[in-house]
């Protein structure tokens, strides 16, 4: 996402106003219940209303209250449903030892029940992992999203007062980065041209550790992405030629690398629903790279260094290791690519990064003409996606919610209001279908002759892959 792995790697210094507590009104309804419906609502829905709505310091504690029970009561869900596909592993298992001991040699049942037996272990195994990564991973991020709706209930409207009061005042331009009419003229990080050598060398590297995904290469939407991309970048602080690969890959990502290489994957293009949205993680990726983060980066950590353990990740793959998220997706969609293999505990970033790249990024997106709310009504759609372990793949490089929404949304309110601010586009809707049609053609090569290469590595003995939870 937006960011990824190297581009996990970038993100924001920006320290956000103080939000002094809320009100304490009295809601319609002494009841938490109509807060708990609001904690499910989108974040651009809770920004826009909740200077309008008024609830009590009751209603927010009983509401905290429920989340953290609802959040104990899943967990303890899931670790039964954990235990539960051990108890079917060891009994396979025991199984397969009782055949082994009935004759030397495998007859054509004893072979059929073999692999029946293999089949469904290797089956409940994936299961098993999925499980664990939803409990460990996708179940507290689905809970601190609620928690930080909840706090944006309680918090905005203050916050709101005082951006509107700094506008008033003409304090607003006072804020870190607040000469947005001086975007293209101001230097955000001296030195962009000394990171081009660097990101040379990391994508070369990258490339022969095979940590990059082959490109897509339908020339339409190749073009129509590399015009985007070229659009933000020419309304951004971008001082080196920016250079745009669309990936053949599934995850909802994209990162960019030192001195303006940006990584796109398909799958970012499949889910966002807006040109806005599209452009709004475009915009992030360039933030990155203005504000130098890369190189920032590089001080900490050198490129071979970063290989080395997503390599180490790799081969707990290829061993049956779990090692949480990075492990999961790369069995999923079976590559490893950077996007994939690395995560912001493993390389010890600072969540600072992200933040300064959502600022920036809200930046330049408005000043290339677009909505800068398509960052978070995309964002929201990635903390809100159905199911624990889906809803993790964004955020396992794009760390969520209350300061980075906060953050957000105040930036777009202190922007100078601009006429016609764009959201979509035909283009954008028919380079979308056409790379579903092309995607379509592929499933259906794919199921003529199952033999050609799939980007997919397929399920154990082509069994459908158990539901996420």
């Amino acid at each position: 996402m937006w960011k990824t792995p190297l581009a996990v790697l970038l993100s924001l210094l920006l320290v956000v106003l103080p939000v002094p507590r809320l009100r304490a009104a009295q809601a319609s309804g002494d009841s938490s219940d109509d807060l708990m419906e609001w904690v499910e609502r989108p974040y651009l829905e809770i920004l826009e209303r909740a200077s309008r709505l008024h609830f009590s310091e009751q209603q927010f504690k009983r509401t905290h209250d429920r989340l953290k029970d609802q959040e104990k009561a899943e967990k303890k869900r899931l670790k039964s449903q954990e235990k539960a596909l051990k108890k079917q592993i060891k009994t396979q298992r025991k199984e397969l030892e009782r055949l082994n001991k009935q004759a030397s040699r495998d007859s054509a049942e004893m072979a059929e029940k073999r692999r029946e037996l293999h089949c469904s272990i290797l089956k409940l195994e994936e299961e098993l992992r999925i499980q664990e990564t939803a409990r460990k991973e996708g179940l507290p991020l689905t809970f601190e999203n609620k928690r930080a709706k909840l706090e944006l209930l309680r918090e905005w409207p203050e916050q709101e007062r005082q951006i509107q009061d700094a506008i008033e005042s003409g304090e607003a331009r006072m804020r870190r980065w607040g000469n947005v009419e001086d975007i293209g003229v101001r230097i955000i990080e001296q030195g962009q041209e000394k990171d081009v050598k660097l990101g040379q060398d990391a994508v070369r590297e990258l490339k022969a550790y095979g940590m990059i995904p082959d490109s897509l290469e339908e020339e339409a939407v190749v073009s129509y992405v590399e015009d985007i991309a070229h659009q933000v970048g020419r309304h951004s602080d971008l001082k080196v030629p920016l250079h745009v690969v669309l990936l053949d890959s599934d995850e909802i990502n994209a990162f960019a690398l030192p001195g303006g290489y940006l990584y796109i994957n398909r799958g970012l293009l499949e889910r966002t629903e807006t040109e806005s949205e599209l452009v709004g993680v475009i915009a992030h990726e360039i933030a990155h790279v203005t504000a130098r983060h890369g190189n920032r980066l590089m001080k900490k950590a050198t490129i071979a260094g970063i290989i080395f353990q997503a390599a180490q990740i790799a081969a707990l793959i290829f061993t049956g290791g779990t090692v949480g998220l990075g492990t999961y997706y790369a069995l999923q969609y079976g590559f490893f690519g950077l996007g994939m293999a690395l995560s912001l505990t493993l390389l010890g970033v600072s969540r600072d990064y992200e933040l300064e790249a959502d600022q920036l990024g809200v930046q330049y997106a408005w000043n290339a003409g677009y909505d800068p709310k398509g960052f978070i009504t995309f964002f929201d759609k990635m903390a809100t996606e159905k199911g624990y372990v889906k809803s993790t793949s964004f955020f396992r490089t794009h760390p969520p919610f209350f300061k980075r929404i906060v953050m957000t949304f105040s930036e777009i309110e202190y922007l100078p209001p601009k006429a016609e601010l764009r959201v979509d586009s035909q283009r954008f809707r028919e380079v979308k279908a056409q790379l579903a049609r092309l995607m379509e053609e592929r499933d259906q090569q794919q199921e003529a002759d199952p033999r050609r290469p799939s980007l997919r590595r397929m399920p154990p003995c082509s069994d459908p892959p158990p539901a996420s939870p």
